[in-house]
């Protein structure tokens, strides 16, 4: 499919058409396929489409419902987390990372979801939600090297079967210097979007982290919340079994008794010990 042409592209769209490649070759791109080896692809608007993949799961469906708030199961769920939540950050490490680099800097986050943390970063995820620019595989981002101030994994890498590939690729497109934000579940439930392959330790972020020059390991959601959510998660598993609408609806009733006890996190959330019992971890890794 040929792009439908904005004669005065944004910012980060005119970025995007300098630095994207294929992701089979790097070759450079025309309008519908790369130039040197012929793969094709297809352009929505300003988004280009290297896979569309379907959400073909219980899980992957319901997180789809609650990123885009599409269905009123999905428009309750976020209603509910955003009052009885089970999880507290005491500090908000992306949010740290993100002032560090202010425009005109170059972000992309992989695995982005149906969300935009600020206008000018870069959004690349498998699925082509809304406010994804390019949709592919990100285990091979179709970005030329070199061209990233900060790559930013929030949520993604338990749900991606080879991690390591896709650490690859964030120092691959990052510049010199240039710094990689993870963040990823410890002590969390399974969250199947699509799949839900593995949880890190402090240790596994370090190895995974190991070719980076340095790596600094921090708690973002601590015990107090992995207590609240494993316990909240057990009662709804218990009576509800798989995700859907009596799923979150016992969830709702096992946190509303205990969802307060989060908050425990300002005592130990300050401890570097924190981490052996920690819901998320995040890593910031510098090239």
């Amino acid at each position: 499919m040929k792009a439908n042409r904005s004669e005065n592209p944004s910012p980060r769209h005119a970025l995007i058409r300098e630095i994207i490649r294929c992701p089979s070759c790097m070759g450079a791109l025309n309008d519908e396929s790369c130039i040197a080896c012929q793969s094709p692809f297809s352009r929505h608007g300003n988004q280009w489409r290297f896979a569309d993949a379907p959400i073909d799961s219980a899980d992957a469906s319901f997180q789809a419902e609650t990123f885009t708030g599409s269905t009123l199961r999905g428009k309750l769920f976020n209603l509910g987390k955003s009052v009885i939540s089970s999880e507290f950050r005491w500090r908000n490490h992306l949010d740290r990372i993100l002032k560090e680099f202010p425009p005109p800097s170059t972000i992309v986050e992989l695995g982005s979801g149906a969300r935009r943390l600020r206008e000018d970063v870069i959004n690349i995820d498998l699925f082509p939600f809304p406010y994804v620019d390019i949709a592919s595989d990100i285990t091979r981002v179709p970005l030329r090297s070199e061209i990233a101030d900060c790559v930013i994994l929030d949520s993604v890498i338990e749900h991606v079967a080879d991690p390591m590939a896709v650490v690859r690729e964030a120092n691959r497109i990052l510049k010199p210097n240039g710094k990689l934000f993870i963040n990823c579940p410890f002590m969390l439930p399974y969250h199947g979007y699509p799949g839900h392959y593995q949880n890190f330790t402090r240790d596994g972020l370090q190895h995974l982290l190991r070719n980076f020059s340095s790596c600094e390991v921090e708690t973002t959601f601590g015990p107090a919340t992995a207590w609240v959510n494993m316990t909240a998660e057990s009662f709804a598993v218990l009576l509800a079994g798989e995700r859907g609408t009596a799923y979150m609806a016992a969830k709702a009733l096992a946190l509303l008794p205990i969802f307060w006890l989060k908050y425990f996190d300002l005592i130990f959330a300050r401890l570097k010990r924190s981490h052996r019992i920690a819901s998320m971890l995040c890593a910031i890794a510098t090239k």
